[in-house]
């Protein structure tokens, strides 16, 4: 019969749990607290124990981290009422055989505990590094993500990291790397944004004389990157060419700066990121050997519009971070919840930036928020060519005229609402009003 230790400090959890995994057909010992535990991990076998994170004589991490020296082979399920991606980070790297939210769902518990008594896992790294504190969420999307993040920085494997434009897949890399090896480089580059021309020695290198304009030998990203982390955000964008030789890197190591003859070594972790892989398993643009070799943990950054409960958690951290006082009202908050953000966190973060810098008052209502309206929301009805003109700005004027008429029709005259309809700035709506002659009251 498996022997399973639970430790919790509230005395109505503890025992209840218990009773129930008695009943399930386990052996079951409490703990009330890290002190307790330890003795009876001193002097009794367990096959799986249940952790609270939150204890009243200590830290469930701490007691985790002792259980991995310890007892590395012990598979230990932490349980926490607090959704933190610090502490679900910290507790997957220290070898958390997995990370559960209170409250939980007793038989989804009993499904993970009948894994880890079969399973024994390998002895994971001790120790974990400080977080960055640049992710937030505490949506059981996000906490996927949380426990991949460390799960992945027990390693030095390849991560590939899909998800939306804006989702933050740049601040998930950071996030492996500075819970892996904080002190050393974190070197980025988008390869979207190089001329193609330029992408190879940006990657690798060149050497004096090697294509015009190579006046001096100039250090590749692989090398700048050192033994730390290389980012490649965008990496379907990279041309077939290029991925070739990027795979050969991967495999073995190797590589050449643009012109030299001798071979260097690449010492960096690779993780990678794009927004072109929609299907869990596609490898899209890129070579499908090459994705294999990316992708050997992939991590899926979920968008916006399905984590809407992070959004407050959002909308709190990015008015710190701005150095603001201010709040969002009730009403401005459902707002942000409810609307479908197609540029997912960036959005978010540059509707608040917007809204501190328009607005003086100290609680943001909806009015000081410019939300893009959904595509197709203004119908232009009836904007036809001029007859007998073919004169583009005429016809363009006309239509615009039209649109803003239309807006204004539907907010009821609000032409800061008429503007969010439009997808422009009031500024602009002004000024476009004041060019086609309409007036204020139009």
């Amino acid at each position: 019969m498996p022997r399973i230790l639970v430790v919790d400090d509230d005395r109505t959890i503890r025992r209840s749990l218990g009773q129930r995994l008695m009943e399930t057909g386990y052996e079951v010992l409490l703990a009330e607290g890290t002190r307790a535990a330890q003795q009876l991990l001193k002097s009794e076998g367990f096959d799986a124990a249940l952790v609270d994170i939150h204890l009243k004589d200590g830290d469930g991490l701490a007691l985790l981290e002792e259980i991995r020296r310890d007892t590395p082979l012990l598979p230990v399920i932490m349980v926490t009422a607090y959704g933190d991606s610090e502490r679900t980070i910290r507790a997957m790297k220290s070898g958390a055989f997995e990370y559960v939210t209170k409250p939980f769902e007793l038989d989804a518990l009993l499904a993970i505990l009948a894994r880890a008594v079969k399973v024994k896992p390998a002895a994971q790294l001790p120790h974990p590094a400080t977080a960055t504190g640049t992710l937030v969420g505490a949506s059981p999307a996000m906490l996927t993500v949380w426990k991949a993040i460390g799960r992945a920085a027990t390693s030095r494997v390849p991560v590939l990291i899909t998800g939306e434009s804006g989702t933050g897949k740049e601040l998930v890399a950071r996030a492996i790397h500075d819970h892996m090896q904080p002190l050393t480089p974190f070197v980025a580059v988008n390869l979207a944004a190089l001329p193609p021309g330029l992408v190879e020695s940006e990657l690798f290198g060149h050497e004096r004389g090697a294509f015009t304009g190579a006046v001096a030998r100039r250090e590749g990203r692989f090398e700048l990157a050192g033994e730390g982390t290389l980012f490649l955000d965008e990496i379907a964008d990279l041309e077939a060419g290029l991925q070739s030789k990027l795979l050969r890197v991967l495999e073995d190591g190797g590589y050449q700066r643009v012109g030299a003859s001798n071979e260097e070594k690449n010492r960096a972790r690779i993780i990678s990121a794009t927004s072109r892989l929609t299907e869990k398993n596609s490898s899209g643009p890129l070579r499908e050997d090459l994705y294999y070799r990316l992708a050997v943990i992939r991590i899926d950054v979920p968008p916006l519009r399905e984590r809407r409960q992070d959004v407050p958690l959002l909308v709190q951290a990015f008015l710190k971070r701005l150095g603001s006082m201010r709040s969002v009202s009730e009403e401005a908050m459902q707002k942000l919840i409810a609307y479908h953000w197609p540029g997912n966190v960036r959005q978010l973060r540059h509707v608040l930036e917007n809204a501190c810098v328009m607005s003086t008052a100290e609680v943001l209502d909806s009015e000081a928020l410019e939300l893009e309206a959904p595509r197709g929301a203004v119908d232009p009805q009836g904007a036809e060519v001029a007859e007998g003109s073919m004169d583009l700005k005429e016809n363009i004027d006309r239509l615009t005229r039209r649109l803003i008429e239309k807006a204004l029709e539907r907010s009821g005259g609000n032409r800061a609402q008429a503007a969010r309809l439009l997808g422009i700035r009031r500024a602009l709506l002004y000024e476009r009003m004041l060019q086609l002659g309409m007036r204020a009251s139009e």
